[in-house]
């Protein structure tokens, strides 16, 4: 069982009582926000399952506030606070007991406080800073940042801990990891929504010596990236825009030296160390888009280099071009719109892997209110992937269709206001099959009703929902149906608002027997004031296998409750 350390407890409380206090009036400050206390209990058991895993872990006390504190004309600082006493999911290997500081900034919490007075502002904590698509945009650190906004100059600069070192110890079920720091800046001048130009750059270093021994299959890395960024407003609907970047990424620090120099290695030295893993390469995003108040258009073409390292992204698909059209309509007062996107993708442009790919991809959705009552929306997708291998083991070629409809109808009766919804996705998937030379065909249709109605005289919702889906493949078939009930109500003047709801899903794979899976939700919350509400829920589900599992059984728990306040 988990019994937090005196350390965590200790931050849990000081925490709650600043913004406890925070929260009271105050003649010089004014605040106003969000905070909660939260409480999660689980427990499951399995029956002739041996190698069921629970989903959740047992226990986990989390605290969440948000809030703006405000003084005057200029000032204003945003603080936000996400922290757990425990470990946030089951799936998560063990981390080795932490100091204070390693549990403040572990990447599982999330500490920030961003104070702002005219048109500067300062980041401390945990920050994500977003520059551009080749920089820098998805990677949390903590550390401190500024961002300067004077007129039309910009200026930014973060630095922080983006990972923090853990030895490895594979009998604790540690992987281990180097600790890493980024340092990421731009400096431009030019409006957000005009012309303007901008310099970025973005650095990541991972430490050596943060361990005592390097975990086995991680390598220490070190890159860094620099992008031009322009953007020219050529009239009041039309805006180009390009990026260009350039990375230098030494994937091993501990890999050979540097075996065949050429002539960028000696600009990526003084800034990294170079060595037989460096590779240095660069891409492009170029677009321009014309917008009115009712139609858009955009053209985007996208070049990413084969050795190409988005410093500040955790991943991002290589040596590849793209061609983008984008369109969207709004029409009829906004009453009908059409948004599409279709683009062609060339992989391997410069011959680095064994074959080249090429894919289709095309999106287009309309959305309609025909009447005030009466609304649908569909959507149509289209995802191709193929190379350009002809009879051989190596050849790929997938072509997935998709489209949905889903008209919704709502009416407003005398007594009671009724909502219905429904809803149908075709999908069709084939891929071709090497060794027989034939394309495997998979289907898959679905089809779901909602109906909802709301008492105007009686605080009470009913709902019913059903559901079916049918999955065909070459190996099996699936089909699975779900019925669910709800039911809300309101009373001791509305403060109290129990929910209840009850479903029951069958699954039947091929030729084997039904499972059943009987799901009760009981979740009830009290107004104690109208900023202050606590609530409580409760979740049982019971799975019975068939034959596909025969007499296997899983039965699980869940308990939340929760305590919140709005200030």
């Amino acid at each position: 069982m988990f019994l937090p350390s005196p350390k965590r407890i200790a931050v849990f409380l000081s925490t709650f009582c600043i913004f406890s206090a925070v929260g009271q009036s105050d003649p010089i400050f004014n605040a106003n926000g969000r905070l909660g206390l939260f409480y999660d209990f689980y427990d499951a058991s399995a029956d002739n399952f041996e190698t069921f895993r629970p989903r959740y872990p047992n226990n986990l006390v989390r605290f969440s506030a948000q809030a703006t504190l405000s003084a005057g004309k200029y000032f204003s600082m945003p603080i936000g606070i996400d922290i757990s006493m425990g470990q946030a999911t089951y799936h998560l290997p063990q981390i080795p007991e932490e100091g204070l500081i390693d549990y403040v900034r572990n990447p599982r919490n999330n500490i920030n406080i961003n104070p702002r007075y005219k048109w500067a502002q300062a980041f401390l904590g945990t920050q994500s800073p977003s520059f551009s698509a080749l920089t820098t945009g998805d990677i949390p650190i903590f550390g401190a940042g500024v961002e300067l906004t004077p007129g039309h100059f910009i200026f930014s600069a973060h630095v922080g801990t983006s990972q923090i070192g853990i030895n490895a110890n594979p009998l604790q079920n540690v992987a281990g990891a180097y600790s890493q720091k980024i340092v990421s800046s731009r400096m431009g001048y030019g409006k957000a929504d005009g012309t303007r130009f901008i310099l970025n750059f973005v650095k990541l270093k991972d430490d050596i010596g943060s361990l005592d021994q390097g975990p086995i299959g991680i390598n220490p890395r070190e890159g860094i990236v620099l992008s031009p960024q322009l953007q020219i407003k050529l009239s009041s609907a039309l805006m180009l825009s390009t990026e260009n970047a350039v990375s230098a990424f030494t994937r091993d620090l501990l890999g050979p030296d540097l075996f065949l120099e050429n002539d960028f290695t000696p600009l990526a030295a003084p800034f990294l160390a170079v060595n037989g893993t460096t590779y240095i390469d660069y891409s492009n995003i170029s677009s321009i888009d014309w917008k009115s108040d009712k139609v858009g258009l955009g053209l985007e073409m996208r070049y990413i280099g084969p050795g190409f390292e988005p410093v500040g992204f955790r991943a991002m698909e290589r040596d590849l071009v793209d061609y983008n059209l984008k369109t969207n309509f709004r029409l009829f007062q906004n009453r009908i719109m059409i948004n599409g996107t279709t683009g062609i993708r060339t992989n391997n442009i410069q011959s680095t892997t064994a074959e080249s790919t090429q894919r289709f991809i095309a999106n287009v959705s309309l959305s309609a209110r025909v009447t005030h009552a009466f609304s649908f929306n569909t959507n149509y997708s289209n995802f191709g992937f193929r190379n350009n291998v002809l009879f051989d083991t190596l050849k790929v070629e997938m072509i997935q269709n998709m489209f949905t409809v889903t008209p919704s109808l709502q009416l407003n009766g005398t007594s009671a206001n009724h909502i219905i919804g429904l809803g149908s996705t075709f999908q069709y998937f084939d891929e071709f099959n090497a060794f027989t030379g034939s394309f495997a065909q998979t289907r898959s249709t679905s089809f779901n009703a909602n109906y909802n109605v709301v008492f105007k005289e009686t605080p009470l919702n009913l709902g019913l929902m059903g559901m079916y889906l049918q999955n065909t493949t070459p190996a099996t078939e699936l089909n699975l149906y779900t019925i669910r009930l709800m039911a809300r109500y309101r009373l001791l003047d509305k403060k109290l608002t129990p929910r209840a709801t009850l479903s029951y899903t069958g699954v039947q794979r091929g030729e084997y027997s039904t499972d059943h899976r009987l799901q009760f939700q009981l979740k009830t919350a009290y107004k104690i004031t109208d900023a202050l509400e606590v609530q409580l829920g409760y979740n049982l589900s019971n799975y019975i296998y068939g034959s596909f599992r025969p007499d296997a059984k899983t039965t699980e728990h869940r308990v939340n409750l929760s305590l919140q306040q709005r200030f």
